[in-house]
């Protein structure tokens, strides 16, 4: 009989705790911590992640759904000044100079995304050989006629002597550019957006708002990319023992035009003009002319090449990027509070047990735990203590630890 009502409570226990651990919740815990080293760092976290909130919502634009601008039409046209002048290496320099118009300085005349400044140039005329109707008509390479400028039959006819381009420095470019992008609806040309010249260091040498055309002098862009057409050049083809300059060899400026969105402006777009040397670069070009008496004209140039490159980071504001960075700050904050809290927070409860609360008669206060021993270290461990005849454990342990309860 004993044996048989054993066998129902322990139906009935079973049975009790797979309703509690069906119906069972979970509720808020608050416990304080009172410690000088785990509260500062504590608070040294949240400072951290806080800053890092600050640092994603506004200065790195987390509202914002960014992508990379699509390049769009890039377009340099060159004009002379209304004034020209004799600078010093036009009249003690090395070589003579020419003034040329501004379509002979830039070649080709329209370049897109690029574009070439002659600064030294000359240009000779090679006769067809007598007995020679074209240039064009050769079938055997060892024909007389074949075009060949060292050839000792074709004697050159210099018609211009190498030559700087006079004042090159004081002609202006004027350059135009748009940008679109792919996942968001922008779409702008420079004239919407407000731009400026920097220079190496990082200062802002000049700037067009809501200009249609970005115009700069040459000397504007060499000064702003640092270099110096008078310069000893470090080309590899330069002729360094007779000290040829930039000017002579050439010389290629890499021009990045970085597009950002303006802080707290809904879909106003700036950018900024960031050109360099490539070091060590030269730059030439041979322009080879047929003429029409079959004759062939070469203009062999040097210069400037300039190249424009579109960069950046361009963004619409996006409802749904700006929440995912919400969340994903306040998780941060949530997760500053460290791991070994969780024993202070979470405990689970048996209020159907029959456990009565715990007297405090000069005994040890119960249930004890290690949360007491942070909050409390005016009170001892007593988990280590021999247990009183009048102390009895409850039937499961909180958390692991072994804690006692005081009948009186």
């Amino acid at each position: 009989m004993d044996s048989s009502r054993g066998v129902g409570i322990s139906h009935t226990n079973m049975i009790r705790k797979i309703i509690d651990s069906i119906l069972g919740y979970e509720t808020v815990k608050i416990a304080k911590i009172k410690s000088r080293k785990l509260g500062t760092l504590y608070r040294v976290f949240q400072l951290a992640i806080l800053a890092y909130i600050v640092y994603t919502l506004i200065f790195n634009d987390g509202y914002l759904k960014k992508e990379l601008p699509v390049p769009g039409a890039v377009r340099i046209t060159l004009q002379a000044p209304t004034t020209l002048t004799r600078p010093t290496y036009c009249t003690s320099g090395s070589l003579p100079c020419v003034y040329w118009g501004a379509n002979d300085i830039q070649y080709p005349s329209d370049g897109a995304g690029v574009a070439f400044l002659t600064t030294r140039v000359s240009v000779t005329n090679y006769q067809l050989p007598q007995g020679c109707s074209s240039f064009l008509n050769i079938s055997d390479p060892s024909d007389r006629c074949f075009f060949n400028p060292k050839s000792p039959s074709i004697p050159p006819n210099v018609l211009l002597p190498k030559s700087y381009i006079g004042d090159i420095e004081d002609y202006t470019i004027m350059v135009e550019h748009s940008i679109r992008g792919q996942a968001t609806s922008i779409a702008q040309r420079n004239g919407l957006m407000d731009g400026a010249l920097m220079s190496s260091n990082g200062k802002t040498m000049k700037s067009n708002p809501n200009a249609d055309g970005d115009i700069f002098t040459v000397q504007e862009i060499l000064t702003a990319a640092n270099a110096n057409l008078d310069g000893l050049s470090t080309a590899p083809g330069a002729d360094k023992a007779n000290g040829e300059t930039y000017r002579s060899s050439g010389i290629v400026i890499a021009i990045v035009i970085e597009y950002m969105n303006v802080r707290f402006r809904r879909d106003e777009i700036i950018y900024k003009y960031l050109p360099q040397v490539i070091d060590g670069n030269e730059y030439k070009a041979a322009q080879n002319e047929l003429n029409s008496d079959g004759s062939y004209t070469i203009i062999d140039r040097h210069g400037i090449r300039l190249v424009f490159q579109q960069h950046g980071s361009i963004g619409q504001f996006d409802f749904i990027t700006f929440l995912t960075n919400i969340v994903g700050a306040l998780f941060l904050l949530k997760f500053a509070e460290r791991q070994s809290y969780a024993d202070a927070k979470y405990e689970i409860a048996h209020p159907d047990e029959n456990i009565k609360p715990p007297v405090n008669q000069g005994h040890p206060p119960g249930p004890i735990n290690h949360v007491d021993n942070l909050a409390r270290p005016e009170v001892g461990n007593y988990q280590n203590q021999p247990m009183a005849n009048n102390y009895h454990a409850p039937p499961n342990n909180v958390n692991g630890n072994q804690q006692y309860y005081y009948y009186p």
